[in-house]
Formats: structure tokens, C-alpha cells, sequence
């Protein structure tokens, strides 16, 4: 008889996507897509990454290596008792929880195996502790405590730069509980409330699955940045569909539940209403805080090795005397990121005093904080006026905008708008992948592809920025046919019809 352990990587997924445990054991699997070329080359790779990491960090270590779980266990636990310093790839078990953490850890202290017991530590490429983290670091933490008499208080995670991240277990306790008992429903066969977000579409290989179950309901999962807490407590007071959530009277809901404040319940009945007329609404006029030059930033990362291979600037498209150009610093190799993120700081010194710097979304500014600390450039000022020149286009977009999609991706919202990539490569995902075939086989034609796509996703930044600038001027909301033109291929400007 098969076994449905409960294992952490059903808390990872229910934390990208509440469905996603349900969809593994109840779900048809003719709607599970097939795993991508970039998702079995980052499992391949990160394996491998991880491997380096921690010979790296930790040194030797013994290795557990099983053909089953209860092999692996009966392994895993004889070297617990022997009092070995690192065990890898250890398997735990108790009942029908079953982990394995990548690393357990000896610890002094008085323990079932005598005066040590084990931590355990995951391997990431993360440089921040979340959520999901907390939840599987916490699942092995009671794991080991069945088994070693003894709660490990301060698991943690390490990164790649080796950053070790420890966090008190025992204050996700409550948590991990609220968590688990959700799991446990799933695992009886309850199916969650729909919902629709990006990680189901970035993580979950069942998108399709929660598309359909909230498509087919009109439901309020659709509504773009809605969270699960915000759901509950529309639906608590009766408002499940997208129509529901268009009439509601905000004065009216405010407070009536958790997490609903007017200014949120004005911008569900907007999504609503936007989604239901597929209107585009302008909620509050654009102020351009353009100084200077214009430059629009975007960066290609590797996830398996968590390194930067590509900056890549379009630049100057604003000032109609200057005639926009796009530059780029690369990598080429992985291990040349140190001399790319150099040429990029030597760089920054031959900017105007003047300048502006358009991203989409947190992940540019992140990366820079990142790479400032892996090559010693913390307080760098050219570094510090260059990120404090930054502008988030995505939460301009948000500010002053509600448009009739699911998500608000630069590629969804600049598509919708008009704008179209061109190239070979269309999309980060793929980036990854041609990349890893340009360090494989060196042929100049694949590395043009990924500068391309990256000078598109400039462009891009450029062409939201300037439809800002002539559509969300003033408040007001447009209808079909849209007065902007469609399609505008590249175009880096907007003109009003």
C-alpha cells in the first residue's frame, strides 16, 4: 500500500500555490504540464551548485545515498547515533512525516543520542529567509525532535555566497500549525477556494488547473493583487464573483472584515470592474519624475548559480535631441560576473550628474545590493546615487493604473499595450536556457539572442514609461477600441490619437 506522506516540499508548494498539493493527489494529470528545459536544467545545475556550496562551506561530510526512504532513514539514523559532525542528504522519518533535509548539523547538547543532537540546514539561493523556508526548516525541526528527544531551535538556510541564515523555530510554531492543518485537509481530499496567482503560473507545473476551477466560477481569485487573506474575507461576506466584487459598495465593507480597508476595496471593485468591461481605468493621475538623462535598466540572471550574466541599458529615449541607444555589460562565463559588475561600477562615474533610472519591478535593485555585498562595494557612492536615482515603473503602474489582466508583468501589461518582443528569445525563462547552450557551444548568433530579448525588455520599460506620460495624465478610463495604436512594434514612444 502506497504511503501519502506529508513531506516539505507540500508546504513549499501549498505556500506558492494552496492547490498545488491538492492537484498532486486528486488532480487529472492531462493538466499538469510537462517540466520546462529551464526547470530541468536549474534542477540539474542547482543540484550540482548545491553540491559545490557545500564542499565549499562545510568540507567533507558523509553522504547519504539509498535506493528508498526507509533505506535511507536506517542510514541516515546510524550515523546520527555514531555522532557524525555533517550528514548530507539525510532522510528522516516518523509515521507518515518524511523529510530530507540537505544537511544535519551536530550540535553540543544532551539529546536521545547522547551529549549532541542535529540541526538541520537547507541549501538556497536566497538571501533573505521566507516563508517557505521557515515552513520546511520547521517541518524538519519537529521531525528531528520525534527522533532525537530534543527540539533544534535555530535551523537555518545557506547561500551560495555562504550566508548562514538562522531563525528561532519555536516563533513559527503557530504558524507551521495553521499551515499543516490546511495540508491535512487537502490530504483528506478538501479542495481550497480558487486561487489564481503569478506563483501558480511561475512555480506550479497545475496553472492550467487553477485557471480553469476560477475561470469556470467568474471567481474573485482573477482580481490581480488580491491576496488569500483578502479572499477569505470577501467571501466571507458573500462576494465570490468578479461581478459581486464590480457592485460592492466600499463605504459599506470597510472593516467589515480582516485585511478589508477602503482604499483595498476601491482598487477590488476597479479590478472588477476593469476585468468585467475590460476597461482600462486611470484612478489617479501619473506625476513624471523624469531628471536628466533617461536610462531604463533591466538585468538576465542565472538562478542555478544565483550570478548575474547581463546589465543591459536603453538609453536617453526621452530628450528628442538625444538619439536612444542601448549598451550592455556581460558576462560571458559565469565566473567573469565579478569583472562585468567592475566594468558596470567603473562605468557609473561617466553618467551625468543628472540622471533617472527606470526598472520594472524589485528584482534590479535587489541584485545590486546583492552584488555590492558579494564583491566588497558596499557604500560605493557612485553605486548609492545610482540606485537612489531608481524608479519601479511596476508600482508607478499600480499607483495610477487598473488594467483588464490577471497579472501585471512588464511582457502582459506592454503586450496588452501594444508593444511586442521580436526576437528568438521571449521570455527570462528562456534567457536562462540560451545561455546555457552560449556556454556549451560558444556560437555568437545565441548570445545576440539573449542581448536582444534584453534590449527589448529595456525598450519596453521605455514604451510603458512614455504610455504613462500621454494616457494617464489625468483620471479618466478607456474603453474598446483603445485610442492607442496596436500593434506598435518597438515602438519606444506613444503618440495619442
Amino acid at each position: 500500500m502506497t504511503v501519502d506522506f506529508l513531506t516539505a516540499a507540500d508546504f513549499y508548494r501549498y505556500l506558492q500555490c494552496p492547490h498545488w498539493p491538492y492537484w498532486e493527489r486528486f488532480g487529472d494529470k492531462k493538466l499538469k504540464r510537462h517540466i520546462s528545459a529551464m526547470e530541468e536544467m536549474c534542477q540539474a545545475d542547482g543540484l550540482e551548485h548545491e553540491r559545490q556550496i557545500v564542499k565549499k562551506y562545510f568540507g567533507a561530510m558523509r553522504e547519504v545515498k539509498a535506493a528508498s526512504g526507509e533505506e535511507g532513514f536506517k542510514k541516515t539514523l546510524t550515523l546520527m547515533q555514531e555522532g557524525a559532525p555533517l550528514i548530507y542528504q539525510g532522510w528522516l522519518m516518523d509515521g507518515d512525516w518524511r523529510g530530507r533535509p540537505d544537511i544535519l548539523e551536530r550540535r553540543e547538547g544532551k539529546s536521545a543520542f547522547g551529549n549532541w543532537y542535529y540541526v538541520p540546514l537547507d541549501i538556497k539561493r536566497a538571501h533573505e529567509i521566507k516563508k517557505e523556508h521557515m515552513a520546511q526548516l520547521t517541518f524538519y525541526a519537529l521531525l528531528l525532535e520525534r527522533i532525537q528527544k530534543r527540539f533544534p531551535a535555530e535551523p537555518a538556510i545557506v547561500n551560495g555566497d555562504g550566508d548562514r541564515m538562522p531563525f528561532q523555530a519555536e516563533t513559527f510554531l503557530s504558524e507551521f500549525e495553521r499551515l499543516r492543518e490546511n495540508i491535512e485537509r487537502i490530504r483528506d481530499g478538501e479542495i481550497p477556494d480558487p486561487v489564481y496567482r503569478k506563483s501558480c503560473v511561475d512555480k506550479s507545473p497545475w496553472s492550467d488547473a487553477c485557471f480553469n476551477l476560477a475561470y469556470e466560477k467568474n471567481d474573485i481569485a482573477l482580481l490581480f493583487n488580491v491576496d488569500v487573506r483578502k479572499l477569505a474575507s470577501l467571501r466571507s461576506l458573500g462576494i465570490r464573483t468578479i461581478d459581486d466584487a464590480a457592485d460592492i459598495d466600499p463605504e459599506a465593507l470597510e472593516g467589515q472584515a480582516p485585511g478589508l480597508t477602503l482604499r483595498g476595496l476601491r482598487r477590488v471593485q476597479q479590478q472588477a470592474k476593469s476585468l468585467r468591461g475590460e476597461r482600462v481605468i486611470i484612478h489617479k493621475t501619473f506625476t513624471d519624475k523624469h531628471e536628466g538623462l533617461e536610462i531604463h535598466f533591466d538585468i538576465e540572471s542565472h538562478p542555478p548559480t544565483d550570478t548575474d550574466y547581463l546589465y543591459g541599458f536603453w538609453m536617453g529615449g526621452h530628450i528628442p535631441t538625444n538619439h536612444p541607444y542601448y549598451i550592455s555589460f556581460v558576462a560571458e562565463k559565469i565566473t567573469d560576473e565579478k569583472k562585468m559588475w567592475k566594468a558596470f561600477l567603473k562605468w557609473l562615474p561617466t553618467l551625468p550628474a543628472s540622471y533617472t533610472v527606470y526598472h520594472y519591478a524589485s528584482y534590479e535593485s535587489a541584485r545590486l545590493t546583492v552584488l555590492a555585498r558579494r564583491y566588497g562595494d558596499e557604500g560605493n557612492p557612485w553605486l548609492e546615487k545610482f540606485k537612489s536615482r531608481m524608479i519601479d515603473l511596476k508600482e508607478e503602474t499600480r499607483e495610477h493604473v487598473v488594467l483588464p489582466l490577471y497579472f501585471y508583468s512588464l511582457k502582459k501589461i506592454c503586450k496588452f499595450l501594444g508593444f511586442d518582443w521580436k526576437g528568438d528569445v521571449q521570455g527570462g525563462g528562456e534567457s536562462v536556457v540560451a545561455f546555457e547552450k552560449w556556454r556549451k557551444t560558444k556560437k555568437r548568433a545565441i548570445l545576440n539572442s539573449i542581448l536582444q530579448y534584453n534590449e527589448e525588455d529595456v525598450r519596453a520599460t521605455a514604451f510603458l514609461l512614455n504610455w504613462l506620460r500621454h494616457y494617464a495624465m489625468k483620471e479618466k478610463e478607456f474603453s474598446k477600441p483603445y485610442p492607442w495604436s496596436s500593434p506598435m512594434l518597438h515602438g519606444d514612444s506613444v503618440e495619442p490619437s
